[in-house]
């Protein structure tokens, strides 16, 4: 049993949780914004558009996974597709996405054999539907009732989940997922009142989604490493979350203040205890309470935005990697700015912190732990070409993630990027260090239909 302490602090900890609360590498995501065809004649809308995906690794991952060279890591295609209805006070949407990953496919028939994939990696890839927004919903005077599958966005740090805390999380691909896919929508009830007071119940919550056993990032390849027969036991908090938010606009200032109970998304380690065929760890999602709010104030050329949230029972790792995870109260806080007044340039820059108040020697991690972001992005050609850089100080200095993209907007229907991310851990014990040479190429390619 002491012989998985060293391990299961990276395996757990990584992609999940690592210390006090990690965050996935990308949260603040706005939603999809793709034009929708209109006929102002008819009661219904649509849009479609197929994308295809290819990514490739230059480098060997250091942790143990398929890919043991570097190659392709993906090649994906999309089909996505929404339809919408409207009628007087009704509102009827369904929409998602049919996706297969062909790697597993094209290494079955003999085509691309740079490495052999897992039973978990073929179950993922091939042909399945990712749904996206579907939902009933209807308005009337002051009121608006939605029922459905719903992305909540109820916050936008980048660099730390601070009020943003009824979204699922798509961490296949950490800092690779397109913005707009990397939330993803839960089912929900929304009653809004006034366009100021929301309360949302969200119903059988399941934890952010993960990547496969052999993965690049999974988040237990150390652990298979050096225990091989350990197993790894995930289930759900079923129990419905409930959140509350007020809404209040004046001129040039935006506030929120939002009360929620709900379960995490990411996961802690229960306990680990010995199977028949070896250890068993178990993970799951914790419940936790917050209380925060946020505000925007835009002057000019500047915004500049605030989040301040007091989080609850909130899970952190222990000292000792296999005791159970502990009860923590947060301090979690972002102040951040964006500036477009330099022609098509945008400028966007923020820094978050995480305090532990009942910090103890007990917990991993320390008391403060800061994070920053940052982000360029300037349009030119009349806004067919897009350059954007972005960087990532992760939480408590846990690592960093840059991506640099290129994107060419070739008409109204048709888009190509070509994104380059990086992952950077100096030391051992850094969350991003097991994957420090994961680093990717991704060329996305989108067609309207």
């Amino acid at each position: 049993m002491n012989q998985i302490i060293p391990t299961l602090a990276v395996a757990a900890a990584a992609l999940f949780s690592k210390g006090i609360g990690a965050q996935s590498f990308f949260e603040a995501i706005p939603t999809e914004t793709t034009t929708e065809e209109l006929d102002l004649d008819s009661p219904w809308t649509h849009r479609a558009w197929v994308q295809q995906k290819t990514g490739y690794g230059w480098h060997a991952p250091s942790l143990p996974a398929s890919r043991d060279k570097a190659a392709l890591t993906r090649t994906e295609t999309h089909l996505f597709g929404e339809i919408a209805w409207r009628k007087n006070a009704w509102r009827l949407q369904a929409s998602g996405s049919i996706v297969q990953g062909w790697l597993p496919d094209l290494e079955d028939a003999g085509v691309y054999s740079r490495y052999t994939f897992t039973t978990e990696q073929h179950q993922q890839r091939r042909w399945h539907l990712e749904m996206a927004d579907t939902f009933v919903s209807w308005q009337n005077d002051d009121w608006w009732i939605k029922a459905g599958y719903q992305t909540l966005a109820w916050g936008e740090s980048e660099s730390l989940k601070v009020t943003d805390v009824l979204a699922r999380r798509d961490q296949r691909w950490p800092g690779q997922e397109d913005l707009e896919k990397l939330r993803l929508p839960v089912p929900a009830v929304q009653i809004t009142w006034g366009k100021q007071l929301d309360l949302v119940t969200i119903i059988n919550p399941l934890p952010d989604r993960m990547p496969a056993a052999g993965d690049e990032f999974d988040p237990y390849a150390d652990l298979g490493q050096q225990q091989p027969n350990i197993a790894i036991v995930e289930h759900s908090d079923n129990r419905p979350g409930v959140a509350l938010r007020y809404r209040q606009q004046w001129q040039g200032l935006d506030t929120q203040w939002i009360l929620a109970d709900v379960a995490s998304y990411e996961t802690e380690l229960e306990t680990v205890s010995a199977g028949e065929k070896g250890p068993v760890a178990y993970v799951a999602p914790w419940r936790q309470q917050v209380a925060g709010a946020s505000a925007q104030w835009v002057s000019g050329s500047w915004l500049v935005r605030t989040e301040q949230a007091l989080h609850f029972n909130t899970k952190v790792a222990s000292a000792d990697p296999v005791a159970p995870w502990q009860d923590t109260r947060q301090w979690r806080g972002m102040l951040g700015a964006d500036y477009n007044g330099i022609n098509d340039l945008v400028l966007t820059a923020e820094y978050s912190w995480l305090y532990v108040d009942n910090w103890h020697s007990g917990l991993a991690g320390e008391r403060y732990q800061p994070a920053a972001s940052g982000r360029a992005s300037y349009t030119l050609l009349n806004e067919q070409l897009t350059l954007e850089a972005y960087a990532q100080a992760v939480t408590g200095g846990e690592g960093s993630v840059m991506r640099l993209m290129v994107e060419w907007q070739f008409s109204d229907r048709f888009s190509a990027a070509v994104t380059a991310i990086e992952y950077n851990g100096d030391h051992p014990e850094d969350l991003l260090y097991p994957y420090r040479h994961n680093d990717t190429l991704l060329l996305n390619l989108r067609w309207g239909l």
